[in-house]
């Protein structure tokens, strides 16, 4: 009686945690070192309107069945690089609830026995519900089945006309995702975002022109016309061709400080400034090859750390990690920095990293809204938060950086790295000694 479509989103969903999610993490253990190693591909995954979280897993693990068969615990590849996945849940929860409520209050009593067959709904699948009918001699289902596609088919549409209104602007779930396919991006990925859907489009489509809509084969683009595993042999082949992109460094980190803006596209061409700041753990020498704090520093200007604060030194690099670029935010891609905690483990220190950020000028306040995000090397991402423009606020000194998040390096008892650990700070927090905050959320 059930459709294809609800055994494969009820199996699935159960095995995403588990077999196919093992995808990523089987790929994520396969590393020789601290970080990835060089290349690999990346699948970002954003699934259509009406979907679950677990239910977005099962779609994706749907099409990576479809292209590689059932995972076996072999390290999957292409052209000898290892591929991850990655889920960009994207759905309207609000929308979702409505029509579960309508769907619970339609059944009654027989909803524990059939909640499976909302799923179809959602799905497009009628074909069950006369059957069903007959079998349990419940007319309901007969009556259901005539009207609940028509209000499906409304949600969605109210569903898209809202996403529509707000992805181009900024939302915090969009910002979020933009800045780990930035991330992702940066550290030389051979990036797919594979869309579902309309919706799934909507955001994939930021987070490719939020790194400048390449043209040169190093991204692949791809939105899919059906459920996943319909396009699985035109997917491998168009990932099988792209390239590691050749215009960037070599950026990676045993973890990565993000900072991403959003900005309405009338307010580029014009500066809209944010800077991201990390000061490092107190390193075994001192050098002026390097600093403590590291961060953008224009020695003219105050709002970038100058104007003769005796503890500003003008540096990119820390002992343990370094700052990708100074974003000004005049284009699309043009809208983020990075910090990177090094791969090197003789560099890699031990102890507490803060990660602020503070901002200099921005066109369209009201419309701006701003992301830090932190992902590891073998986790992906482990915090995020998006603030508006006036939470965040000008340079003053370095004892009074904003929005600190203090996240914390430490070895495991058998000398492995263990996982960061991010605790976010208020901005308003009291200051030791040090000029650091003590003040916990």
């Amino acid at each position: 009686m059930k459709s294809t479509n609800t055994f494969l989103r009820h199996a699935l969903a159960l095995a995403a945690g588990a077999a196919l999610m093992a995808g990523h993490v089987t790929g994520s253990a396969a590393t020789t070192g601290i970080c990835d190693p060089d290349g690999g591909y990346t699948v970002a995954y954003y699934n259509g309107t009406m979907a679950l979280p677990d239910d977005a897993d099962a779609q994706r693990a749907a099409m990576r069945r479809a292209r590689h068969g059932v995972n076996t615990g072999a390290i999957e590849t292409i052209n000898g690089e290892v591929v991850h996945y990655e889920t960009f849940y994207s759905a309207n929860t609000a929308q979702l609830q409505a029509l579960a409520t309508t769907y619970r209050q339609s059944l009654d009593g027989a909803l524990s026995a059939y909640w499976e067959y909302f799923w179809d709904f959602l799905g497009g699948d009628n074909s069950g519900w006369t059957a069903l009918a007959t079998k349990t001699g419940d007319s309901r289902f007969t009556a259901l089945g005539s009207s609940f596609p028509a209000q499906v088919a409304s949600q969605t549409a109210a569903a898209l006309s809202e996403m529509k209104t707000a992805v181009p602007t900024s939302t915090t779930l969009g910002n979020v995702q933009k800045a780990r396919v930035q991330a992702l991006y940066t550290e030389r990925q051979k990036v797919t975002l594979v869309s579902q859907g309309e919706q799934g489009a909507l955001f994939a489509d930021k987070g490719f022109a939020s790194i400048g809509s390449p043209t040169d084969g190093t991204m692949l683009r791809l939105g899919l016309s059906a459920r996943p595993g319909s396009d699985a042999s035109a997917l491998s082949a168009k990932m099988a061709a792209l390239v590691t992109p050749t215009n960037l460094a070599n950026n990676k980190g045993f973890f990565t400080a993000t900072l991403s803006w959003s900005l309405p596209a009338s307010a580029y061409g014009s500066r809209n400034d944010f800077d991201l700041h990390v000061i490092e753990p107190t390193p075994p020498v001192k050098s002026s090859s390097y600093v403590q704090w590291v961060h953008y520093l224009d020695e003219n200007d105050p709002a970038k750390g100058g104007g003769g604060d005796s503890q500003v030194t003008n540096s990119l690099k820390g002992y343990a990690g370094y700052l990708d670029r100074d974003g000004k935010g005049f284009t699309a891609d043009s809208t983020t920095e990075h910090y990177y905690a090094s791969c090197d483990e003789t560099k890699l220190l031990e102890g507490t990293y803060w990660i602020a950020v503070t901002k200099v000028s921005g066109v369209d306040p009201a419309r701006t809204s701003i992301t830090l995000q932190i992902a590891t090397a073998k986790a992906g991402e482990v915090y995020s938060k998006t603030f508006a423009y006036d939470d965040i606020l000008v340079f003053d000194r370095q004892t009074y950086l904003t929005f600190p998040v203090k996240i914390e390096l430490k070895k495991n008892a058998d000398g492995t790295w263990a996982k960061p650990v991010v605790t976010p700070y208020a901005p308003s927090a009291s200051y030791d000694s040090t000029g650091l905050p003590t003040t916990k959320l």
